[in-house]
């Protein structure tokens, strides 16, 4: 019987990962938050709960989506360009 050779040599190991998943789950959600979907948003939300709290703190979830739809637009465009 020959033994099973176990260790993990870098130099044969080859990925092809090269960080466009994460470049891209990053242009998803840049297309989900964008600003301009908030009214379509509200439309959806609008006979739930979660739509009487959309209503009462639209102000702040704006500044909030705003803000998540800059930090993910520069952190797709960074890492897919």
């Amino acid at each position: 019987m020959q033994a099973l050779d176990m260790s993990n040599n870098c130099e044969q190991c080859t990925s092809s990962y090269d960080g466009k998943g994460r470049g891209y789950l990053y242009a998803v959600i840049t297309a989900i938050v964008c600003p301009c979907h908030l009214p379509l948003v509200g439309l959806f939300l609008g006979s739930s709960a979660a739509g009487v709290l959309f209503a009462q703190n639209f102000f702040w979830i704006a500044i909030f989506m705003g803000a998540l739809f800059l930090i993910s637009l520069i952190a797709a465009i960074r890492i897919l360009l």
